[in-house]
C-alpha cells in the first residue's frame, strides 16, 4: 500500500482515525494524571585548601589549583554505599546524586537530590550538604593529616525552592501518543484493506453465479426449442395413411403387369 491509497483510506475510514485518536488522548491524559513526578533540589560546594603558614591571611580561592584529586576521592565517597544508606534511610522515598562540575576547572562538587515532594528534596539536599565536610573530614583523619593541613568545604549556592521535574512524565506521554497514532494509521488501512478484499470476493461470487445461471438459461431455452420443434412437425390421419399405401401398391402392380404383357423382341 503506497501513501496515496493510505490517505484514500483513511479518508473512506475516517470515523476509525477519529476513534483512534480519542483513545490515543483518554490514555494520554490518564498516564499524566497517574505517573509520578519529581522534585529535583541543586547546591554547590567548593573544597579550598588549607591556610597558607606563611601568610595566613591570604585569600584561599587564590589557591584553588591541584584540589582536584580531592574533588574526586570526596565524590566517590560520597556516592559509596558507606555514607549513601544512611542518607537515603534517613529520607524515604528521595535519592541524591554528588558530581564534580565540569563546566569549570575549579573543584566543584555539585549536588542534586530527587523526591516525589518538595520538602523531601530539600531535606535530602540539606543532609547531603552536612555529611560532605563530615565525610571530607573522616578521609582527612584516616590520613592523619595534620588540622591546619586539611582541606576544607564551604557552601557556594542552595536552591530555595525545589524544582519540577516533568521530563519522565512527559517523555512518557509523547511516547504513548505517538505510538498510538500509528497504531490507529496502521489499523485503519488494516481495516479498510480487508472490507475492500470483502467486496472485490463478493463481485467475484456473484459474477460467477450469474455465468452459471445464464448457461443454465441457455441449456434449457435450447432443450425446449428442440422439444417445440419435434412437436410442431405435421402428422397425417391413420386413414389417409392406409390409402396412401394401398394406392402405392396399385400403381406397383400396373407397373408389374405393364411390363408382363409387354412382348419380347426377337
Amino acid at each position: 500500500m503506497n501513501l496515496r491509497d493510505l490517505l484514500n483510506s483513511l479518508a473512506r475510514r475516517w470515523y476509525v482515525v477519529v476513534a483512534g485518536l480519542l483513545l490515543t488522548a483518554g490514555a494520554g491524559v490518564a498516564l499524566y494524571s497517574v505517573i509520578p513526578v519529581s522534585y529535583t533540589s541543586q547546591a554547590s560546594v567548593v573544597l579550598l585548601p588549607p591556610k597558607s603558614a606563611s601568610d595566613p591571611d591570604a585569600n584561599p580561592y587564590l589557591r584553588l589549583g591541584g584540589l582536584s584529586q580531592a574533588v574526586d576521592i570526596l565524590t566517590r565517597s560520597i556516592n559509596s554505599d558507606a555514607y549513601r544508606e544512611p542518607l537515603v534511610k534517613r529520607n524515604r522515598g528521595a535519592t541524591f546524586t554528588t558530581s564534580a562540575d565540569t563546566t569549570t576547572s575549579g573543584p566543584i562538587i555539585l549536588i542534586e537530590s530527587r523526591a516525589p515532594t518538595p520538602a523531601r528534596a530539600t531535606l535530602m539536599t540539606e543532609a547531603v550538604l552536612a555529611a560532605v565536610p563530615e565525610v571530607l573530614d573522616q578521609i582527612q583523619s584516616n590520613l592523619s593529616v595534620k588540622v591546619d593541613s586539611k582541606i576544607d568545604v564551604t557552601t557556594i549556592a542552595v536552591d530555595q525552592k525545589p524544582k519540577l521535574d516533568g521530563k519522565a512524565r512527559l517523555q512518557v506521554v509523547v511516547g504513548v501518543g505517538a505510538l498510538g497514532v500509528v497504531l490507529s494509521v496502521l489499523l485503519t488501512g488494516l481495516i479498510d484493506g480487508l472490507a475492500i478484499s470483502r467486496r472485490r470476493r463478493r463481485a467475484e461470487q456473484s459474477a460467477a453465479e450469474d455465468a452459471a445461471s445464464d448457461t443454465a438459461s441457455a441449456a434449457s431455452y435450447s432443450r425446449s426449442s428442440v422439444t417445440a420443434s419435434a412437436s410442431t412437425r405435421p402428422t397425417l390421419p391413420q386413414g389417409a395413411a392406409v390409402g396412401k399405401r394401398q394406392s402405392k401398391g396399385r400403381q406397383a402392380a400396373r407397373v408389374h403387369r405393364t411390363r408382363v404383357s409387354t412382348p419380347s423382341e426377337d
